[in-house]
Parts: C-alpha cells; sequence; structure tokens
C-alpha cells in the first residue's frame, strides 16, 4: 500500500513540475535595430580633472532590454569602445560609455589632467570626434563579434537604413 501511495505521489508531483512553464517573448511593436550617429563632437563637459564627456538623448526612450553599442570613427574606421590609445611613456587616453533608456554619454579620460593634452592630440582624441550608437534589440539572439561595425551593421540588418542624428544634451 506505501509503494502505490509513493507511486501515486509522485506522479502527482511530475504533473505538476509538467504544468509550470515560462515562455518569454521579445515583442518588439514595430520597432528595430537602430543606428544613430553623433557627428563632429567636442566632448566639452568636464568631470573631473581626467574625463570629458558629452551627453546626447534618444529620440525615443529604448526598451529595458535593449542594449547599446558605441563606436569612434577612426579616419578609415570604426572602432568600438571602450578603447585605450598609448601617448608616450606611461600616458595613456580611452573612451567608455555608459546609456539609459533615454540617453547615451561617450567619455574621454586620461591617466594625467586633461588640460595637459598638446593641441595635436586635443584635436585627435577630443576636438570634432564622431561615434555611431548601434541600438541592439534584447531579441537579438545571433552571437557575434561586435568589434567588426559592418559585420554588426550587416547581422542586424541595417546596411541600407539611413543613419539618424542625435542633438547633443543641453548643459
Amino acid at each position: 500500500m506505501k509503494k502505490i501511495a509513493l507511486l501515486v505521489f509522485m506522479l502527482a508531483g511530475f504533473a505538476t513540475l509538467q504544468s509550470c512553464t515560462i515562455d518569454e517573448y521579445y515583442e518588439d511593436n514595430g520597432t528595430y535595430s537602430q543606428v544613430f550617429e553623433l557627428p563632429n563632437e567636442t566632448l566639452s563637459k568636464q568631470e573631473d580633472a581626467y574625463t570629458l564627456s558629452a551627453t546626447w538623448d534618444f529620440t525615443t526612450p529604448l526598451y529595458d532590454s535593449d542594449n547599446v553599442l558605441v563606436y569612434r570613427w577612426q579616419g578609415n574606421s570604426w572602432t568600438l569602445i571602450p578603447v585605450s590609445y598609448p601617448l608616450g611613456g606611461s600616458d595613456m587616453v580611452k573612451y567608455d560609455y555608459d546609456f539609459t533608456r533615454y540617453d547615451v554619454k561617450v567619455y574621454f579620460s586620461a591617466n594625467f589632467p586633461v588640460n595637459e593634452l598638446s593641441d595635436a592630440e586635443y584635436n585627435e582624441f577630443v576636438y570634432r570626434q564622431t561615434f555611431r550608437v548601434v541600438v541592439v534589440p534584447g531579441g537579438f539572439q545571433q552571437k557575434m563579434n561586435y568589434s567588426d561595425y559592418n559585420a554588426t551593421i550587416k547581422a542586424l540588418g541595417l546596411e541600407n537604413t539611413p543613419v539618424k542624428t542625435l542633438q547633443l544634451k543641453k548643459k
């Protein structure tokens, strides 16, 4: 009798576990991957002695599940940030970014006070920089190396999509 009761209890337990399923769906409601350009901007907001930044507002809020990639134009190609550049000796500069549903902020920082940049370094790294922001939907499932801008755009189906421009956030 105990074996039958144990068997019935186990079957009831398995049936209960089988009825619990969780389905997650990504519904984009007509939105899609997007590319924005931040053209010829100077990173001019002083965060501290070592960091400058600039912030741009998205035209519409992103979904919580979306991800953002930022690329910097380097004269002949797009480079994914974060990225660092040695200047000689122990001096180094780097770019980084963060984002919210409403905006994206790009940081330029150095391991020395940024007011000590030479004119050439300032012109190369701070003045009139061009960035591209790629919004990757949370439901995008393809595993890939995002460091190649052109491959990323192609995988997201954006190679023939016009690039939108974001406006610099007012201080």
